[in-house]
């Protein structure tokens, strides 16, 4: 079962879950120091776009595919996206060419920051008034088909979807305004992610009257 641990560096604070398959110690893959279970870290100051005409905006937790956060850049691009967040252990255009090769450019196109604390992140974006909506099955989880968005249509949302393995941080779930689950009539009980985001992006752009 993987754990979420975060950074004890304070200029680092990464918070992602600790799978003891690929790390063996317990310190921080990206700065190398020692890491504890999930415990709040310090705030990252936060430059939001909050001008943007399309108040959609995607938070990518702990994503490892580069080629999953690729297609995200190319769906964000194509549903009208304005800004994705790109945080923990996901990799980002500047650092990692498979994000580039499969992003095609869009990369780009949509603005992104990224933040190696999306438990802090999503705290701050709360506090700016943004919706936030997990990406999740949950006991408590609405089908994505029958959430009502109208009643937010003036406060910018929040597209969240985290590790394939992990599921989204539980700490980041519990800040979240609501949590929606994709219909599914098979044997699997989950999409690819980058797939379960294009749905839920296209389905919610369409319901706020994007283009």
């Amino acid at each position: 079962m993987n754990t979420f641990h975060e950074c004890t560096n304070p200029e680092c604070g990464l918070r992602f879950p600790l799978d003891l398959d690929l790390h063996k110690g317990k310190f921080c893959p990206r700065c190398g120091a020692i890491i504890n279970p999930v415990a709040e870290g310090q705030n990252h100051q936060l430059n939001m776009p909050m001008n943007h005409e399309i108040p959609l905006w995607g938070l990518l937790d702990n994503i490892r595919s580069g080629y999953n956060v690729g297609s995200v850049f190319r769906i964000a691009d194509g549903a009208g996206l304005s800004q994705l967040f790109l945080c923990g252990i996901t990799p980002n255009p500047d650092e990692n060419e498979q994000v580039c090769k499969t992003a095609l450019g869009s990369e780009k196109s949509v603005p992104w920051q990224y933040y190696p604390n999306a438990f802090n992140l999503v705290k701050q974006l709360k506090n700016q008034g943004c919706s936030i909506l997990a990406l999740e099955l949950t006991p408590s989880s609405i089908l994505l088909f029958d959430y009502e968005v109208a009643k937010i249509f003036n406060q910018p949302i929040v597209l969240v979807v985290g590790s394939e393995r992990a599921g989204i941080d539980p700490g980041i779930l519990a800040l979240c305004d609501a949590s929606l689950s994709i219909p599914m009539h098979g044997h699997k009980e989950s999409l690819n992610v980058s797939v379960a985001f294009g749905i839920a992006a296209y389905w919610l752009s369409h319901l706020l009257g994007k283009k």
